[in-house]
């Protein structure tokens, strides 16, 4: 319906924005890397015309300056386009009415975990709501009034086929409660028959809801694991090692394109960690769809 058409849409644009703003981020960082190899291959080429290096050695120097001159034609066309798509799905009339922030929002703390976000979609997910309020609407037009308990619907199967022996297992608690009826007079037993049926549909809607949810949330929880990997751990080592090789150039253990090679690996540290960013923040997106109801 309407709201579901209004929360594809929201979604669609929060998507739309994360990319957005991380190709502008990462053609940023690309365009540093053009630079550095910009200067490679001019002094690498000066080198040369003064008979201080090979023209393999200038070669491996000129193709790096080709290779993220590429890239940043990439950079530079993906950020653009993922800001022109932006700008079709907030309706504005130009591109430069809209203003991007720097950089991605940083990742949150931590994450809430599993039971609680399952516990969060039987309470707001919009084909849930939905399907109770059909089942309710049902036990109206049958005339039952008596309810004598409620059922977790998530656990049909589970009551039906049940054994003696076996306790049921549990782990945690997850339900998703209608009301059963009073079935003792003969002439409500075709209300009963109805009414299961549709306890039985309210039942693979939740275990589908449920399904759906535990897939987002595990992309959720994967891509969170990654982009904190790159922030800890990956971009502060090659940081470390940026800094521990600008002592040793300065010190003249290393030469200037050994400094620049350094210079272009850390950039590309720093632009793998911004697309995981980004790819937790489009999982996330995918995630908040979930709860809705609108995987």
């Amino acid at each position: 319906g309407l709201v579901l058409d209004v929360l594809r849409l929201a979604a669609d644009t929060r998507r739309a924005w994360v990319e957005a703003v991380a190709a502008a981020q990462s053609a940023r960082y690309q365009q540093d890397a053009l630079v550095a190899a910009e200067a490679g291959a001019d002094l690498a080429r000066r080198m040369v015309e003064t008979g201080n290096w090979s023209v393999l050695r200038q070669t491996r120097e000129q193709r790096a300056y080709a290779d993220a001159a590429l890239d940043a034609a990439r950079a530079a066309q993906r950020s653009k386009r993922t800001r022109e798509r932006l700008v079709r799905l907030l309706g504005l009339p130009h591109g430069e009415a809209l203003q991007l922030p720097e950089r991605l929002p940083d990742l949150p703390a931590t994450l809430p975990a599993l039971p609680d976000v399952e516990r969060q979609a039987m309470d707001s997910r919009l084909d849930l709501q939905a399907i109770r309020l059909q089942t309710e609407a049902l036990a109206r037009n049958l005339g039952l009034t008596r309810r004598t308990r409620f059922v977790n619907v998530l656990e049909l199967g589970a009551l039906n086929n049940r054994s003696n022996e076996a306790p049921l297992q549990r782990g945690y608690e997850i339900s998703f409660e209608l009301p059963l009826f009073d079935w003792g007079q003969t002439r409500v037993v075709q209300a009963e028959s109805r009414y299961r049926q549709a306890l039985e549909r309210a039942r693979e809607t939740a275990v589908n809801a449920r399904s759906e949810v535990r897939d987002a949330y595990a992309m959720q929880q994967s891509q969170y694991a990654i982009a904190r990997h790159l922030r800890d751990e990956v971009v502060p080592l090659k940081q470390r090692i940026s800094e521990e090789n600008q002592y040793r150039y300065n010190g003249m253990l290393i030469g200037v394109f050994e400094l620049l090679a350094d210079a272009r690996s850390q950039i590309a540290s720093v632009n793998a960690a911004i697309e995981a960013q980004r790819d937790f923040w489009l999982a996330d997106a995918d995630m908040q769809m979930a709860l809705a109801g609108t995987p």
